[in-house]
């Protein structure tokens, strides 16, 4: 069968040898010295596919530019467009979704070290690294903001406020309402209630004496 089929063995080395030369008269005929002008293209439709090219015009538009803007009032897939302008209605309006974890308040915890430590300080009292010689923050202490509702909090994080920008897009949604647990922990570590002392203090009793134990 395979004698009908390729012949002698000398005849079958002739074919391989033919189709070698073939394959390499092929590939060489392919290359060109001119890597965008190539002699012989596989797939010419997908290497001449019509483009346009940055920053260059095009006739085809209006504008002549070779991007049109999306239409007034397009919202992306996937964004949820922010319609609050006042703090005050955002802080009626708006409840934190998160629950208060651990895992919340360690994800704020690296979200405020990240972002806000730099100008808020450590423990939010305004007196980050950078404040000197910038402008000093409002503490997060102060009496005013220790009022403020949460919501209020997320709609100075997304909007900015004063020397503040919007952190809207360093800081993801859940990560604000996150960063605000976190703030809350802060306020209330510097501002302790006589039941957040009383349950220390019994902390550490309980710690002294397993200690002399």
């Amino acid at each position: 069968m395979k004698s009908f089929i390729f012949g002698a063995p000398k005849a079958r080395n002739k074919i391989i040898d033919l189709a070698m030369i073939l394959s390499l008269g092929l590939v060489a005929s392919s290359c060109s010295k001119q890597t965008e002008s190539p002699i012989w293209q596989y797939m010419p439709h997908m290497a001449n596919t019509p483009n346009l090219k940055s920053q260059k015009g095009y006739d085809g538009l209006g504008n002549g530019s070779s991007m049109l803007m999306p239409p007034d009032g397009t919202v992306a897939r996937g964004h949820k467009p922010y319609r609050f302008t006042d703090p005050e209605e955002a802080a009626r309006a708006l409840e934190n979704p998160l629950p208060r974890t651990k895992a919340n308040l360690e994800r704020g915890q690296k979200v405020f070290q990240t972002n806000c430590l730099v100008c808020h300080g450590e423990r939010g009292l305004g007196d980050g690294p950078v404040v000197n010689p910038f402008p000093v923050p409002k503490s997060l202490q102060s009496d005013d903001m220790l009022k403020w509702k949460d919501g209020h909090l997320f709609h100075v994080i997304t909007k900015g406020q004063g020397i503040m920008p919007s952190y809207s897009q360093q800081v993801q949604v859940d990560d604000r309402w996150a960063v605000i647990h976190y703030i809350r922990a802060l306020q209330r570590a510097e501002h302790p209630t006589d039941e957040d002392l009383r349950a220390l203090k019994a902390r550490s009793a309980n710690g002294a004496s397993k200690g002399e134990k």
